[in-house]
């Protein structure tokens, strides 16, 4: 990068930093120690190495390294505008948007059931989309991956006992799920900095804490095989994972799959590649063994939806 181009990049950065943190109220004693108690855990984390990875490997470290940065200098009241977050999952001006939008709203039980689960909390300052300014962009492209998925695997994200998600982003699709009535337990399991920003994001929207350990985030594997161990055999469990173990190596791949087929059930939105993996290849024939079913995402043509059972 040259000098000049670095220089408009750092700048483009801080411009929307502040933008992201304009007006924001001075924190309130509470938020202060809520913030203090989110930038220590963030300390504690060691910088990533980038440098002769994979250029997958290297591209999410680099990620991680930017949420550290940004989670010790920036107020993560606003976090859903920091570039990181918007760059990898709180879009904004995404043309699948009003698509998604349009067929929740075409769906019967858009009044009882979706319209209220679109409905934004201010935890982390979302874009209002201008299309419904009470929701989110991301907010909409979740809560329409649930109903596709829901409709895949015919089951209602109420009926599941246990849910285990792979890759948790900050939060948003475990609120979804608790917002549309699932009330059982729940796992999130992704990289240490997201999983710092789940428990934040989860703390504040009420679902994570109050003496309760229904809902728990690690980025510890053998925490996560203890939990899925633990599962009685006639739970009714799924496995979550949007647009995350499609992105991971395929060595965790393998690691994860024992714990997927000892879960029962799963639920995955997947791009058609990434970096030199063919995932259409792979989830066709290298996943899972059970019947399934798996379609192309008309408007995103390189991306599928994928629901089944092992068992």
């Amino acid at each position: 990068m040259f000098p000049l181009d670095a220089l408009r990049f750092h700048f483009g950065r801080w411009r929307s930093l502040r933008a992201a943190q304009f007006l924001l109220p001075a924190p309130t004693r509470v938020e202060q120690d809520q913030i203090a108690e989110f930038r220590d855990g963030f300390r504690r984390l060691s910088v990533e190495r980038t440098e002769g990875l994979p250029s997958t490997e290297a591209d999410w470290a680099g990620a991680m390294n930017r949420l550290r940065e940004l989670a010790l200098t920036a107020d993560p009241r606003a976090f859903q505008r920091w570039d990181v977050i918007v760059a990898r999952m709180a879009c904004t001006s995404s043309p699948e948007t009003p698509i998604e939008l349009a067929a929740l709203r075409a769906h019967p039980e858009w009044e009882s059931r979706w319209y209220p689960a679109l409905q934004n909390v201010s935890v982390g300052r979302p874009n209002p989309y201008d299309g419904l300014p009470s929701s989110s962009e991301i907010l909409i492209q979740t809560v329409h991956h649930v109903f596709q998925l829901e409709r895949l695997s015919g089951r209602r994200v109420d009926e599941w006992e246990v849910i285990v998600e792979f890759g948790g982003g900050f939060g948003g699709l475990c609120r979804v799920m608790h917002a549309l009535g699932f009330s059982g337990r729940y796992m999130l399991f992704d990289l240490p900095p997201f999983v710092l920003l789940q428990r934040y994001y989860l703390e504040q929207v009420g679902i994570i804490g109050a003496g309760t350990n229904r809902v728990r985030a690690t980025s510890d594997f053998a925490e996560l095989e203890a939990f899925v161990a633990e599962l009685e055999p006639d739970v009714l469990a799924a496995f979550w994972a949007t647009w995350s173990l499609s992105e991971t190596p395929l060595a965790l791949r393998e690691r994860v799959k024992p714990l997927v087929e000892r879960i029962g059930h799963y639920c995955i939105g997947y791009q058609a590649r990434y970096g030199e993996v063919d995932n259409v290849d792979y989830f066709t024939t290298q996943w899972v063994a059970g019947p399934r079913a798996q379609e192309r995402i008309a408007h995103r043509p390189a991306d599928y939806y994928i629901a089944g059972r092992v068992r």
